[in-house]
């Protein structure tokens, strides 16, 4: 049987090493073109399989890459649902322990703190320094301070200056980025980075272990509006959500601190703290009303007496047996004995022209 390339099937199995072959081109001088053709495809197939087998290799480590991107890409999802740009407002201390202290009150003439409502009363571009701690106090921390409204109602509602405090005319905006302008929290720590998240804005600071010696770091901050300005918070009242973060924005502790804003600090202090006291005691003293009413309870005196008196004019006869009347009727209402007191008004009455 003969192949289409003119070889028997016999003649095929005895085809010339590569070697041979160089030795017969050498003695004839010339190479077939046949050979040629058939030594050209040889090669092309094997650069061929050299080159599948490359991009084989190849697809797996792209696919692995892929892949990888997309983890990242999840994780970065997962990470923007933990940390939404509306934070939440329950407290908890988290596995580190997370707190945050009021520095010393009494050095300061421009804030003050209410033990009752646990508020903060402070004026404009005064400073209010804070202390965070965490335990064990390591490295690599991250706090977010964001201002929200305290009504859930307004908590949509980005806190942001009003249009007055945010003019580029006003002094406190001089030399300021303009994307800073807006907020209405300020960080004296120069590690400071200003974030905006769907118009909803936060601070977040580098943390550092605290110094040898002390448990906590200290942080500073300001306020450039006041809660009563209309195009801004609009008398809302207010507070700060502080969170406790890794370098994954994953959100380890968190802390709330309601704050007002405010020309007179002491004065909105005791507003409202009388506002809460006035709305509470109203029960007690309705409480307090009924033993002291028990306590001036007349004696039940059955004793019976009889008086005659001679009375001018007739306005003042009746005036003086219906203030017997009343007398009698009133002790019967706080003692309850209507049956004994009831024959002597029946006869007051039957005197009364």
């Amino acid at each position: 049987m003969t192949t289409t390339n003119g070889f028997s099937d016999s003649q095929e199995s005895d085809i010339l090493g590569e070697e041979e072959y160089k030795v017969l081109v050498k003695d004839i001088g010339f190479v077939p073109s046949f050979w040629i053709q058939s030594i050209t495809e040889d090669k092309m197939e094997e650069k061929y399989d050299l080159t599948q087998q490359y991009i084989e290799e190849e697809k797996p480590m792209k696919d692995e890459e892929e892949e990888q991107e997309e983890q990242e890409e999840q994780e970065d999802e997962y990470f923007q649902e933990l940390d939404p740009a509306i934070p939440v407002k329950e407290e908890f201390p988290g596995h580190y322990n997370f707190q945050v202290s009021l520095g010393n009150q009494d050095s300061s003439k421009h804030w003050t703190y209410s033990q009752i409502l646990k508020k903060v009363f402070i004026n404009m571009e005064e400073t209010l320094p804070l202390r965070f701690k965490w335990e064990p106090p390591e490295d690599g921390f991250l706090l977010r301070t964001a201002m929200v409204f305290s009504l859930d109602q307004y908590a949509s509602d980005p806190v942001k200056r009003c249009h007055n405090h945010m003019a580029t005319n006003n002094p406190s905006n001089r030399d300021v980025d303009p994307r800073i302008i807006k907020h209405v929290v300020r960080c004296t720590h120069h590690l400071t980075v200003y974030e905006e998240r769907n118009e909803h804005l936060s601070i977040v600071t580098r943390l550092n272990r605290p110094q040898p010696g002390s448990q906590y770091v200290p942080v500073c901050f300001k306020f450039l509006c006041k809660n009563s300005c209309p195009s801004g918070m609009n008398r809302r009242p207010t507070e700060l959500i502080f969170t406790l973060e890794d370098r994954n924005r994953r959100i380890l502790g968190r802390r709330r601190l309601p704050v007002r804003v405010c020309s007179c600090p002491k004065r909105d202090k005791k507003k409202e703290e009388a506002e809460i006291v006035d709305t509470q005691p109203e029960i007690k003293k309705r409480k307090l009303c009924i033993p002291v009413a028990k306590k001036m309870m007349p004696s039940c005196d059955t004793h019976v007496f009889n008086v005659q008196l001679n009375i001018v004019g007739k306005e003042n006869y009746l005036a003086v047996l219906k203030y017997a009347y009343d007398i009698m009727a009133g002790q019967a209402t706080r003692t309850g004995q209507f049956e004994f007191f009831k024959p002597y008004m029946d006869d007051i009455l039957r005197k009364t022209p």
